[in-house]
């Protein structure tokens, strides 16, 4: 009997201590919190031996600066209207000849300003060109490199026009002008005058390839770093005159050989694209370029046309369908709404007057649609 209750109660003891254990099991699987923390290593990313860990990405860029010379990767890009393509980043540069509107082109760089964009260019002897990059739209502007280096002999010093300025035949307002260079031209300075208020820069059109332009007008760096030039002789009076009677100086606008078939600037607006077309230019006679052809097509009934200019001394003519339409009554400083025919093409020809004294004109014309 006693045998048989020492069994009994070893085989109670057995049972318990199995409870317990399972006890405890379910204990610790309910102190598992609700979500799971992964455990794994985390993968280390080699750095270089030289550089501590971590390591911060170099900022991208997109000033990439590529030498002249080398052929960096294009971008492809479409013109939004027709264009001069010339030999330098300025509209004072040779024309190369012109690019129509909505043409496909191969973009490969860009001057330090943006300005302008250098592209492939088969009618040049160099293969290449410059453009106004306003008027060529890319997918992909931050990819276009910087073309490093500026041409020439000079300081290694560009500039950029911000006011349309006369580019004179020595640092001052009294020398002759050479031309006109425009807001946003690019110009490879050469030197300055002893007080820095002139820059000597590049200009083809010269017969020394030199001209001189204000410093006031011109965005430039490394101002300082510009050679002083020596000083250029007055070509008027003389010491010794008393009374000498100055020379006025007679401007004359650069031929930029535009027409009817290649107008100066051509546009086509639309009531989703562009809407208002402003061309600055000048014209003189009886030397130099007596007239400029504007041309443009609207999309609504109406257009209006604004006019400021140096003196009034000019005419403007409406062109349609390939004959003289009327002459448009416009005053310098005045506007006029006139009526169009939605898709059909007009042209502005603006000349100066025939007349027997010298006559230059710096104008502003704008086209804005009228919807």
């Amino acid at each position: 009997m006693i045998h048989k209750y020492i069994s009994l109660f070893l085989a109670i003891l057995i049972f318990c201590s199995s409870c317990g254990l399972n006890i405890s099991n379910e204990s610790a699987f309910t102190a598992t919190p609700g979500f799971v923390t992964a455990t794994l290593q985390p993968t280390r990313i080699s750095a270089p031996t030289n550089t501590p860990f971590p390591v911060t990405p170099a900022p991208v860029t997109s000033a990439t600066v590529i030498a002249e010379g080398t052929t960096p990767p294009s971008v492809e890009g479409t013109t939004t209207t027709q264009l001069n393509v010339r030999a330098e980043p300025s509209t004072a540069s040779e024309s190369l000849g012109i690019i129509n509107q909505f043409s496909p082109v191969q973009v490969i760089g860009k001057d330090a300003s943006g300005s302008w964009y250098q592209v492939i260019y088969a009618g040049s002897a160099t293969g290449r060109g410059w453009v106004r990059a306003e008027y060529v739209q890319v997918n992909a502007t931050a990819e276009i490199a910087v073309i490093g280096g500026v041409a020439g002999s000079g300081s290694g010093v560009s500039g950029i026009v911000i006011q349309k300025i006369n580019v004179r035949s020595g640092p001052g307002t009294t020398y002759e002008s050479l031309g006109v260079l425009n807001p946003k031209d690019v110009v490879f300075i050469t030197g300055k005058d002893s007080s820095g208020a002139w820059m000597q820069i590049e200009f083809m059109s010269a017969a020394d390839g030199k001209g001189w332009v204000t410093e006031k007008y011109l965005q430039i760096e490394n101002l300082d770093s510009i050679p002083v030039i020596g000083a250029v002789k007055q070509t008027i009076g003389t010491p010794d005159s008393i009374a000498s009677t100055p020379t006025i100086a007679v401007f004359s606008a650069i031929q930029d050989g535009d027409s009817m078939q290649a107008p100066l600037a051509s546009v086509i607006f639309s009531a989703t694209g562009t809407h208002d077309l402003q061309v600055n230019s000048d014209i003189s006679t009886p030397n130099g370029d007596a007239e400029d052809w504007v041309q443009f097509t609207p999309f609504s009934k109406s257009v209006l046309i604004e006019a400021k200019c140096s003196n009034s001394s000019f005419h403007v003519e409406l062109w349609s369908n390939g004959q003289f339409s009327n002459e448009i009554m416009l005053a310098c400083g005045g506007k006029l709404t006139m009526p169009t025919v939605p898709y059909q093409s007009y042209y502005f020809r603006i000349k100066a007057i025939n007349s027997n004294d010298p006559q230059y004109i710096q104008y502003t014309f704008k086209i804005s649609s009228i919807e």
